[in-house]
């Protein structure tokens, strides 16, 4: 009897406490690895939903990819950068052991002053390969092919200039056959795809 009592009296001590305030992280870590395509665009749309539905202040993501589909890999950056200045989201993006391709794009269109690198990471830009040939723009354009291949390499000419701030002469030269930039993580620093190596 005396344990129902002191059961009961334990109730209604806690029926005048205020509710629990449920708090969200204000920083989340994700990982996206592998390929920049289509799964990895999904993933990266449900990480963000998720984060400003959950009122995240800060997705912390580390990246390790060799890149994909242009397509794919410019919309990742895009909505990564899109999301960042449309809604105050810090992305923060962390590039370890590869980021090459694709990867560079999404590196660089992080919330700026918090892009980083791993010092040891290996950093690679370079233009279109189509059948491991070097693609490059075409002045002229008359078949569908060199249309698309100026169109993509106009695009990725675009988003690099955006995320990084250079100049559309400097940028033109990344994607020229033969000026591949090719380095460890401080490359990305240089080129401004990251603002410092951890």
């Amino acid at each position: 009897m005396k344990y129902l009592l002191l059961s009961l009296a334990l109730c209604f001590a806690n029926a005048d406490a205020k509710p629990h305030k449920t708090l969200h992280d204000p920083v989340r870590t994700v990982r996206w690895e592998g390929v920049t395509d289509l799964d990895m665009l999904k993933q990266v749309r449900a990480d963000i939903d998720s984060a400003l539905a959950s009122n995240v202040k800060i997705l912390r993501v580390y990246i390790t990819s060799g890149g994909g589909p242009v397509i794919t890999s410019l919309e990742i950056a895009r909505l990564v950068r899109d999301t960042s200045e449309q809604t105050g989201m810090v992305i923060e993006m962390h590039a370890q052991a590869l980021c090459a391709s694709g990867c560079t794009f999404v590196l660089a269109a992080g919330t700026p002053h918090h892009r980083f690198i791993s010092r040891w990471a290996l950093f690679l830009v370079h233009p279109i390969q189509q059948g491991g040939e070097c693609v490059v723009h075409v002045d002229d354009p008359k078949t569908q092919d060199d249309k698309a291949t100026d169109t993509i390499l106009d695009l990725m000419r675009d988003h690099y200039m955006r995320y990084t701030g250079r100049d559309k002469a400097e940028v033109v030269s990344w994607l020229t056959c033969g000026k591949e930039q090719v380095g460890p993580g401080a490359l990305a620093v240089s080129l401004n795809m990251a603002d410092a190596t951890e």
